[in-house]
């Protein structure tokens, strides 16, 4: 080609090194050319596929997004809380209320759902005139209300808000006699979360210690109270989930004379059947009960539940002058109107107070207290059974026992456990019990699991006894077959 160029044009063959550099630079720009483009296919086809897999990470992330909105929006409350947080300024805070009604349960399973109902609502309402405009609250749960504050925020508002929810609470309804109240725990928004969710699962480790104080107060959130009662709280949420699934049952252990081999009585006793755990037996759960104070409204569902279950029995045999024993923990013998209210579930289902025995655990805690002394005195004059449980060796328990008109004693597995391992203190044991016969009180010993401890408490002529030995606690139809073949087989 350049050979040709050189022929037909005179003047280039006088410029030869011209035209050498003339191809090079043609060349050069064709590579060059050539180069550029490859490259910027290479590049369009690579950002294609980025923004197609931008695209589907996209889509999966807005999928993931709407699957969270959908949580967070399952409640409206939490939601409308939820949207207020994402306007919020940096350095504003928020103050976050659980309000728990104390003793709710009993509630619900003592009247009918519209009367429940009828309460919520009023709560409902009486939270919504107390809120004015810098807030938002409302009914988030069964026995859970919310009420979040979007205003001024120092240590005395906090108090003042605190006091005056708790007041609304307080303030009479039309749903019987009850006086109802409500724990509330308090968190701080951003410090003790920064989501609705956050803010009402840490409010409600709150409420489980404004519970264990006494209920009807308030209490502030802090990481502390998780450290110091991570294992009661989650506890007691599993056992708050096995109330509304009704989860807890009641078992009954004979009590026999074993002169005759009659089962004279049965005593209740409540069960956890816990869906990985299997039947769980008080000790697992109670003293959390104990320390929220659930165990008063507990006990009293207890006996409702006794009641009915004995008047059922009674309509379909002959059940003699069988009776029920029930325990009494301090706690419950500390609210005002206890008696009466046992009174009346007894009235309610044709029944006798004397078809039942109230047993009195650590009577020496409550022997003081002039609400519990009432309630004991107000027991037996409604005709009720009463049984002192768990007292220790003092010869004054007698005394006390007549003071209340206590006919029974019971002597506990831990006595027991003494006598069998023939311990000092079994002499002590020996008195007490002469003593007991000697004012015409009635000695059951429980916990009795073997032949032996039954010669020995033959020789102290003590004939009603109860332990694993006759039956273990057993449930309500189990029981009712025992009852059915009383004499006992023995």
């Amino acid at each position: 080609m350049l050979d040709l160029l050189f022929l037909t044009d005179p003047s280039l063959s006088s410029k030869p090194w011209e035209i050498v550099v003339a191809a090079v630079i043609i060349v050069i720009t064709g590579v060059s050319l050539f180069f550029l483009y490859r490259n910027v296919i290479f590049n369009y086809k690579k950002n294609k596929l980025e923004r197609k897999s931008l695209q589907e990470d996209n889509g999966k992330e807005d999928k993931d997004n709407e699957v969270v909105n959908e949580f967070v929006s399952a409640n409206p409350l939490l939601a409308a809380i939820n949207e207020d947080i994402k306007k919020i300024n940096e350095g504003d805070l928020r103050l976050f209320f659980a309000i728990n009604l104390d003793n709710f349960r009993y509630i619900v399973d003592s009247y009918e759902q519209k009367d429940v109902d009828k309460i919520i609502d009023e709560f409902a309402k009486r939270l919504k005139r107390y809120c004015g405009k810098n807030c938002i609250t409302g009914h988030y749960a069964e026995d859970v209300f919310i009420y979040y504050h979007k205003g001024e925020i120092d240590n005395e508002k906090i108090n003042d808000i605190g006091q005056e929810l708790l007041n609304l609470f307080k303030q009479p309804t039309k749903l019987g006699n009850h006086e109802l109240t409500a724990s509330i725990g308090v968190c701080l928004f951003p410090y003790d979360g920064i989501t609705a969710e956050n803010l009402l699962k840490n409010a409600e480790i709150a409420v489980y210690v404004a519970k264990k104080e006494g209920k009807n107060r308030f209490t502030m959130y802090s990481q502390n109270l998780i450290e110091k009662e991570q294992f009661n709280i989650d506890y007691y949420k599993q056992i708050k989930k096995a109330i509304e699934y009704d989860e807890f049952l009641l078992y009954y252990q004979p009590i026999v004379d074993i002169r005759t081999g009659k089962i004279i009585a049965l005593e209740s006793l409540l069960r956890w059947k816990h869906p990985t755990m299997g039947i769980l037996s008080p000790g697992k759960f109670l003293n959390v009960m104990d320390l929220t104070g659930d165990i008063t409204w507990f006990g009293v569902w207890g006996f409702e539940k006794v009641t009915q279950r004995y008047a059922d029995w009674k309509k379909s045999f002959k059940i003699g002058e069988l009776f029920i024993s029930i325990n009494l923990a301090p706690k419950q013998l500390y609210v005002e109107g206890l008696a009466r209210q046992y009174f009346e579930i007894t009235g309610k289902h044709g029944l006798s107070p004397e078809n039942f025995c109230l047993e009195i655990i650590d009577y020496y805690s409550v022997n003081n207290n002039e609400v519990a002394q009432h309630n004991l005195k107000e027991f037996r004059r409604y005709g009720f059974r009463m049984s002192i449980d768990d007292t220790g060796f003092e010869y004054s328990i007698i005394e006390d026992m007549s003071r209340i008109s206590a006919p029974i004693f019971k002597l506990s597995r831990g006595n027991l456990l003494l006598i069998a391992n023939n311990d000092s203190s079994s002499d002590k044991i020996e008195r007490v019990i002469a003593q007991a016969k000697a004012n015409q009180k009635i000695v059951i010993a429980e916990g009795v699991e073997d032949e032996d401890i039954i010669r020995k408490l033959n020789k102290w002529d003590i004939r009603f006894m109860q332990g694993f030995y006759f039956s273990e606690p057993v449930s309500a139809e189990d029981a009712e077959k025992m009852i059915r073949k009383s004499p006992w087989d023995m």
